[in-house]
């Protein structure tokens, strides 16, 4: 048997070949863009940290006390009485939620959502009036 280079010889177009100038510019761009996009998620993620401790902030005046989640059972179900006498129930593991008129309603919205796939961090019902 012959060497690699012997084949490479016979068959010039089979040799592997450095990259062009566009194959190493359209890396170098994927790879930038790889980066950008790391630090857009990485500020987004920032973002959206200081939007929900600031919230929970909000949230500890109306803190009510802590239940165990209809879901995933853990004892981090944090319920809230807000101003307008809502209950609104917040599991701090999972991120299940639900709100009523009183906690029993609350408690029972927060378990109907079940396997819906929504998370308070998401886009939570609590709010304040500002008035």
């Amino acid at each position: 048997m012959g060497e690699w280079s012997d084949y490479f010889e016979d068959f010039p177009e089979e040799a592997p070949q450095p990259p062009s100038a566009e194959e190493r510019a359209k890396e170098k761009f994927d790879s930038d863009i790889k980066d950008m996009n790391a630090d857009a998620f990485a500020l987004i993620a920032k973002t959206k940290k200081k939007v929900i401790d600031a919230a929970q902030l909000q949230k500890k005046q109306f803190f009510e006390s802590i239940d165990y989640c209809p879901q995933c059972g853990e004892k981090k179900l944090n319920v809230y009485k807000l101003e307008n006498k809502t209950y609104l129930c917040e599991c701090q593991d999972c991120g299940i939620y639900g709100a009523g008129d009183n906690f029993s309603t609350a408690l029972h919205k927060t378990a109907s959502a079940i396997g819906d796939n929504i998370d308070w961090r998401d886009g939570s019902l609590f709010s304040v009036n500002t008035k």
